[in-house]
């Protein structure tokens, strides 16, 4: 008999963790094992909630599971639960058939053989009443806190180790659809309510949804860390590669004024071609930035599904408002990831600048080099990097991109830092070269000087007297400039950043007028002094801007100095004016800015030259270089370009230039034949004025 009742048992068990079983069934099952067990409606429970934990537990899918657990709790709604109209569970029903006093004797119920021995078998006695057994699940609502409780961590001891297996956030997407596709029963609202469930019971968003989130999370952070890992290596692959090339990222001048078939896009908002070179960005720069967008652009589309439920694109708008409520509860976890997203984007930019100061070795002869190319990067990254951009920008939050420019502006800021450094170095080599005034060396140095009259009355009569007084810069002051001139062209003045083409000036002037403090130490004649003060005045007046008190108040401190050591008598300011505004155009990239030329008055034009053709912008004529006049018989107008002693060209803005009317051409086959030559030729006042 003991044998009989454990077959049972185990028949039972099989059955209740069966998939396909139906309320019917388990009610079936539970009965036998109440009669045959003598269990109470509790252990009944108990029993039966162990072996769906049980079924649940072996299952491979998250959808299994999901199914499982809606079946778990629609089956103990319909066998457990007394409902609202007083209607008792199926399996006091079931039972009530059992042994109520119409139910057919046990006997009756097995198929016998037919003999006369059954005449003698006595029927087999059934209980009277159900008095003695439970007929209903006493509290409830604890029984099913208590299984929500187990649930959840069933569903999380089960489901963890299988989701460590989802390497992708569209796979989670999967999962998730999968899931919700599983059909509810009509009654689920219902079932819910008389069950003590939560209100809005879903299983998937109860169980299953806050493990998926942080799956999703761990996901996100996951990719971010490896993105910039990969970026590490882009950074480490460009440099070698940039260093090796023979074109040099440290003068961008091979690469700026080529001409390129494709330097003109198509397609608009793209940036290539001119697009980049006038910003500065080699294709070393913008393939790094590819690089680096295209690793975010893997992520977009990765969570794009999962956040939106489609496909990235470009025009996706990341701040839809879904209004159906089962859409608002099915990305439920949307702005929660887009705030995880926006933030691991954010805090793992500092890795990226870190990663850079330690891969710069300020003892290798490409340290400046390398510096120039990841100053550049950080730079374009705002421009070239949009899917960066937008992984930053969820929900309009534009502040925390507008920090990450900040560091990496900082950064760029700190990295031209190197090439300001190297650049005060080889000045200071220059100018110590300097310091030799001797006769042959100032001779070398004196340019032109101009003869000026000057005056002086008496009661008797006037005293003129002719005298000589510097017309430009010296030769060595000269040479320092064009210099420093040609060293900001080779990195393109116009994309440097404000605050580093001042303070490259500023350092730089620094380093001049110590040279200029050092002579004063030495014994200057006159014209030695009046030379060296004409310098400081025009280096003053061209590279040091007036908000600069220190440099100012330095200048002015040499000047006084020099004047000590020269006779009295009115210098002037015009000379120093026509100097600075003849070598404007040559010497553009050292003026810190056109009101350094406004202050000086050399910006002001009459009226007659505003009318005359320009090509050159008034704010931005001071950074483009002067055009070469490559013709061998254009006219020299006496109000245009001449030549001084040493053969170098300039303007002679003393005269108002008068306009000149070419000669008609004769054959108008010559004139559209003509070259770019000629044609400059032809317009030398015009062009420039």
């Amino acid at each position: 008999m003991v044998l009989r009742s454990k077959n049972i048992s185990r028949k039972i068990t099989e059955k209740l963790e069966s998939v396909e079983i139906t309320a019917q069934g388990i009610s079936d099952n539970l009965n036998a094992l109440m009669l045959v067990e003598n269990e109470s409606c509790s252990k009944l429970l108990s029993i039966f909630i162990e072996h769906r934990k049980e079924h649940c537990r072996s299952g491979l899918q998250t959808s299994a599971m999901v199914r499982c657990l809606i079946t778990t709790v629609h089956i103990l709604h319909d066998c457990f639960i007394c409902t609202k109209n007083e209607k008792k569970g199926l399996i006091w029903q079931q039972l009530h058939e059992v042994i109520k006093e119409s139910a057919p004797t046990t006997l009756s119920k097995l198929e016998l053989p037919v003999s006369s021995l059954m005449s003698y078998i006595p029927e087999i006695a059934k209980p009277l009443s159900l008095d003695n057994i439970e007929t209903s699940l006493k509290n409830a609502n604890v029984v099913i806190e208590s299984w929500l409780r187990s649930t959840q961590e069933t569903v999380r001891s089960g489901l963890q180790k299988s989701l460590q297996l989802i390497t992708t956030v569209k796979g989670l997407h999967l999962i998730r659809e999968e899931s919700l596709k599983i059909e509810l029963p009509n009654n689920w609202e219902s079932i819910c309510i008389e069950s003590h469930l939560p209100d809005q019971f879903n299983v998937w968003y109860y169980f299953f949804q806050s493990l998926i989130t942080d799956r999703c999370r761990s996901l996100i952070s996951h990719k971010i860390s490896m993105n910039v890992q990969d970026i590490q290596g882009y950074i480490t692959d460009t440099l070698n590669s940039a260093i090796k090339s023979d074109k040099s990222e440290a003068d961008l001048r091979w690469y700026v004024w080529h001409e390129e078939n494709t330097d003109v896009s198509k397609v608009q908002n793209v940036h290539t071609g001119l697009s980049l070179k006038t910003s500065g960005y080699s294709q070393n720069i913008a393939g790094l930035c590819e690089k680096v967008d295209k690793r975010y652009l893997e992520l977009l589309e990765d969570v794009s599904q999962y956040l939106y439920g489609q496909e990235y694109s470009c025009d996706i708008n990341f701040s839809v408002i879904i209004k159906d409520y089962k859409f608002k509860r099915k990305y439920i976890d949307k702005d929660e990831l887009e705030n995880h997203l926006r933030i691991e984007c954010t805090n793992n930019t500092a890795q990226i600048t870190h990663f850079v100061n330690q891969i710069l070795d300020k003892d290798s002869d490409e340290f400046v080099t390398k510096s120039i190319i990841c100053a550049r990067f950080f730079q374009a990254i705002s421009t070239l990097c949009p899917n960066f951009n937008k992984c930053c920008k969820f929900n309009n939050m534009s502040d925390d991109w507008l920090r990450i420019c900040d560091v990496f502006n900082r950064s760029s800021h700190i990295l031209w830092q190197n090439w300001v450094t190297k650049s005060i170095e080889q000045m200071q080599s220059e100018v110590d070269k300097c310091d030799d005034i001797s006769l042959t060396n100032m001779i070398r140095m004196l340019p032109r000087w101009d003869e000026i009259e000057i005056q002086e009355q008496t009661e008797e009569k006037v005293f003129k007297s002719k005298i000589k007084v510097p017309l430009k810069p010296s030769l060595i002051l000269n040479n320092i400039l064009l210099k420093l001139n040609n060293s900001l062209n080779c990195v393109l003045p116009h994309t440097l950043p404000k605050t580093i083409h001042l303070k490259f000036i500023e350092r730089n002037v620094q380093v001049i007028l110590s040279m200029y403090e050092r002579l004063l130490a030495t014994e200057l004649n006159q014209i030695q002094a009046l030379q060296f003060l004409f310098d400081v005045k025009y280096l003053a007046a061209l590279c040091i801007h007036r908000e600069n008190v220190q440099l100012v108040s330095y200048s002015q401190e040499i000047c006084d100095k020099l004047r000590s050591r020269i006779d009295p008598f009115d210098l002037g300011r015009n000379n120093v004016k026509k100097s600075v505004f003849q070598s404007q155009m040559i010497l553009g990239c050292v003026i810190p800015s056109s009101a350094q030329l406004a202050s000086l008055g050399v910006l002001e034009k009459s009226k007659e030259q505003e009318q005359l053709p320009s090509v050159f912008g008034a704010k931005y004529s001071i950074i483009i270089l002067l055009v070469p006049i490559i013709t061998n018989n254009c006219a020299i107008p006496e109000n245009g370009l001449k030549k001084d002693y040493e053969g170098s060209w300039y303007f002679d803005y003393g005269q108002k230039p008068t306009k000149t009317t070419p000669k008609k051409s004769q054959d108008q086959g010559s004139v559209v034949r003509q070259s770019a030559a000629s044609l400059f030729g032809g317009l030398t006042t015009d062009w420039f004025s």
